[in-house]
């Protein structure tokens, strides 16, 4: 017995490998036809897996079970996204900002806001801090499922890089402060930045991730169901179903042109 989900799944996986087999088979053939002078002049044959319709006959055997399941819960999503972008930005100004000041004695500015003025100013920190919040946020919306495990809990490793290449992107790599490093003394100064963000993101992500989850549970009926002749001939006609299905192959390009 299995669940008609398996047996579905199964079958659209005999698929993709079965050409992904042919895949390869084509291409270790392609330097076969490289070496031959004759072969060269013919098109390499190769097979790819067209539109096909599929029919099953499957017999319900029990209705009873319920199957546990987890889906994104967009909503919560959104919110813990705004709750780590803004803990982050302060996190950065928190550990990056204090190394900076020693170097930056004509305090360039970024955006609007002057590095040498944050402590002083609350209104000027305050637009700093959206300012990298917003960042964050751009860089996490670009694969928003990236940071969520499969349990629904926070990738904290996924987290702390984007803290770390924020810190990078807008601060290490300003021109202005890119400039006046190159001309520091302390060649380290970079690696002593980049140490800072990443020691601190490692220490207070995990309390700035705790309780969020991004999934949600369900519980979704199931049924265990047999395809086998043999076993279809012992169940009665009004416990046999047939499901008919089209399946269209896709490709995936792993590799664009920039």
């Amino acid at each position: 017995m299995a669940q008609l989900s398996t047996i579905i799944g199964s079958i659209l996986r005999d698929m993709v490998y079965a050409q992904h087999q042919a895949n390869m088979y084509a291409s270790t053939l392609e330097e076969a036809y490289r070496k031959s002078g004759r072969l060269e002049q013919f098109a390499m044959p190769a097979i790819a897996l067209g539109e096909m319709e599929l029919t099953v006959r499957y017999g319900i055997t029990e209705t009873d079970k319920e199957t546990e399941q987890f889906e994104v819960n967009y909503p919560v999503l959104r919110d813990n996204i705004r709750h780590i972008c803004r803990a982050g930005a302060k996190l950065l100004i928190r550990s990056a900002l204090p190394i900076l000041r020693t170097i930056l004695k004509n305090t360039p500015k970024i955006g609007d806001v002057h590095i040498g003025e944050l402590d002083s100013n609350p209104e000027l920190k305050r637009k700093f801090s959206a300012f990298l919040s917003h960042k964050i946020y751009i860089a996490i919306q670009n694969d928003p499922l990236a940071i969520t495990n499969d349990d629904g809990t926070i990738n904290e490793e996924v987290i702390t890089n984007i803290y770390v290449h924020i810190c990078e992107e807008y601060l290490l790599h300003h021109d202005e402060i890119e400039e006046i490093i190159a001309q520091h003394k302390d060649d380290n100064i970079t690696e002593k930045v980049t140490n800072a963000v990443r020691e601190a993101a490692e220490l207070e992500v995990p309390s700035i991730v705790a309780g969020m989850n991004n999934k949600r549970k369900r519980m979704m009926p199931s049924v265990d169901v047999v395809v086998g002749t043999e076993e279809l001939n012992k169940l009665p006609e009004e416990a046999i179903h047939t499901l008919h299905f089209k399946v269209t192959p896709q490709t995936i390009n792993l590799y664009t042109k920039e």
